[in-house]
């Protein structure tokens, strides 16, 4: 190789490499773009939302469109809660979703249940938004623990994240907003039945977040007495017909319902005997499947809500 050469060869390799040095030294928020590469339309329905006037309420709740899967966003002033984080092949929505809305932490992430559909981008997401602190619910032993959720496990221990088993009636403050989580004290064999279930409220608004907790667990609040009214359900189980007994709506009395559910999804969710329900009891609802995202804003006192789509 002739001088001249050799020295146009070695500029061009320290290019490279400051090049390769750059790529891997960007911070946490730049590092996971590289799975947000998501659709035009996923692009295009984020940029809508989060310019939406619910979006822009003191309080808003955003109900991803993850597919036949779970993951809600909860912002709240300052704070940002992420409960369920979707499968891992749908997370890449709840990724892009934060880095658009330009989140890069979380004071509260919940793992409602181990069920991948919910607890899928969890570990990913970690590595990338680390909580302040993680909640998990407390499964027996007999229950035996998936890939998934050991993967999970494994990396808040490798992250060194503060994680909580979470507890009944437990409250957590967030400025003006309360959080409250409910579980079972009975002992299930379907680990949906373990679900962390979710209230908050903020001064005349309230939420009421089910995961996939079923009916057994409903009629355990109602004996309870749980004050869990709320005017906005997400309905447990993406609508399941294991979920929402209409005494159970109704002991929520809520105005609005979310169905988080994947389009044409294999179950049939949501179930026509809850649709029924929310129709027989006059509640206005709302499906991930044809609404896409979805997001409920409040000022405290009134509701706005905005959707990716209207429905067909």
């Amino acid at each position: 190789m002739k001088k001249g050469n050799h020295k146009f060869f070695i500029s061009i390799l320290v290019a490279i490499v400051l090049l390769v040095s750059a790529v891997f030294t960007f911070s946490s928020k730049n590092l996971w773009q590289k799975f947000m590469r998501s659709t035009d339309a996923t692009a295009s329905a984020v940029g809508d939302i989060i310019e939406s006037e619910a979006a822009k309420q003191p309080l808003g709740v955003h109900f991803i469109d993850v597919g036949q899967g779970d993951s809600t966003l909860i912002r709240f002033e300052n704070y940002n809660i992420l409960i369920d984080c979707a499968k891992k092949a749908e997370a890449q929505n709840v990724y892009y979703y934060l880095e658009q809305l330009n989140i890069d932490h979380l004071d509260l992430a919940i793992a409602t249940h181990p069920d991948a559909d919910h607890i899928g981008g969890f570990a990913e997401l970690i590595n990338n938004a680390k909580p302040d602190l993680f909640l998990l619910p407390q499964l027996p032993t007999s229950i035996k623990k998936t890939q998934t959720e050991m993967t999970l496990i494994n990396t808040l221990k490798t992250m060194k994240v503060k994680t909580e088993y979470a507890v009944n009636a437990k409250e957590y403050r967030f400025g003006d907003l309360l959080l409250t989580t409910y579980l079972t004290a009975q002992e299930h064999s379907d680990k949906n039945d373990y679900s962390v279930i979710t209230h908050i409220r903020y001064k005349n608004a309230t939420y009421l977040f089910m995961g996939d907790a079923g009916k057994t667990v409903e009629k355990e609040l109602m004996k309870d007495k749980a004050p869990i009214q709320a005017d906005v359900l997400k309905a447990g189980h993406h609508g399941s017909s294991k979920s929402s007994a209409a005494n159970f709506v109704k002991y929520v009395h809520p105005r609005y319902c979310i169905f988080s559910c994947g389009l044409n999804n294999d179950y049939g969710h949501p179930h026509n005997e809850v649709l029924e329900i929310m129709k027989k009891q006059i509640i206005e609802y709302y499906r991930t499947d044809e609404n896409g995202t979805v997001v409920i804003g409040t000022d405290g006192s009134k509701y706005i809500i905005a959707t990716e789509k209207a429905a067909a």
